[in-house]
């Protein structure tokens, strides 16, 4: 059987936690160039934000190479990527949810 492999939405992009060491934060990982983490220490705060209270108040962006010269748009383009990237990884934790809430409503039947 041939597997066949989606080309990824959201390349180099992940949805991070570290439940010992930081319970309620998260973190939003970029691995492309250039690289980056964005530490969310308020998590209720996050879900409620939009864009420019995330990019301005809530994330601790962190460069990864910050010997690297990149440009402010380059920059820009990575914040917004990872802020879409948690916008859809939202969306799929729900829908998931409910997929789940729907086979604990069928058991009692």
């Amino acid at each position: 059987m041939d597997a066949k492999f989606q080309k990824p939405k959201f390349p180099g992009c992940w949805f991070c936690e570290n439940l010992v060491d930081y319970p309620g934060h998260i973190a939003l990982l970029h691995l492309g160039f250039p690289r980056c983490i964005i530490i969310v220490r308020d998590v209720e705060e996050f879900y409620f934000s939009n864009y420019e209270t995330f990019k301005s108040c809530i994330a601790n962006i962190q460069w990864l190479d910050p010997s690297e010269q990149y440009t402010d748009t380059e920059r820009e383009k990575v914040i917004t990527q990872l802020w879409n990237f948690s916008i859809a990884q939202e969306q799929e934790e729900d829908r998931l949810a409910g997929l789940h809430n729907n086979y604990e409503d069928d058991d009692d039947l």
